[in-house]
């Protein structure tokens, strides 16, 4: 039976995005897109259970976007056990997380590459673009654009 407001209930489904480079998962969790929430906003989220490292090099895009790492352990929010590593602007100046943190990344801002260098226990990684039809990432630095090639989305269920 149809409710009065399904419109407003969403299941993200389980998205896989694979690497441009070689083909390794750099994200694997629910994603939901301003399509499907009829709002110019798309939302990830995924537990990372081991290191990785995106092969996103340094990019801005057109659109406001919000990174966010959570800790995994219900009974204690400051229990992060991870490091993550991200560099912002066009200087590449490192920033390491070792506890719950958001990076609030403006339109135009240079951005990544990005590693969770260190999981100790699962972490929670959220992700909010806020954007519809016409976003666009370009890739910052002149060096990275030659043999980079886009990632590959797979929609899981």
């Amino acid at each position: 039976m149809a409710g009065k407001y399904d419109k407003y209930v969403v299941h993200p489904p389980h998205v896989e995005i694979s690497s441009g480079d070689d083909g390794r998962v750099v994200f694997n969790g629910r994603m939901v897109s301003h399509a499907q929430l009829g709002y110019n906003m798309t939302m990830g989220l995924q537990f990372i259970n081991r290191p990785f490292k995106s092969d996103n090099p340094c990019h801005t895009h057109n659109f406001q976007e919000f990174l966010a790492w959570y800790g995994g352990n219900p009974d204690d929010p400051e229990d992060f056990g991870a490091e993550v590593v991200l560099y912002l602007g066009e200087e590449m100046e490192k920033h390491v997380f070792t506890r719950p943190t958001i990076v609030n990344l403006p339109a135009g801002f240079p951005h990544c590459p990005l590693e969770v260098t260190r999981v100790d226990r699962p972490i929670i990684q959220v992700e909010i673009m806020l954007v519809g039809e016409g976003g666009t990432r370009d890739v910052y630095f002149e060096k990275d654009k030659k043999g980079h090639r886009p990632v590959t989305f797979k929609v899981l269920g």
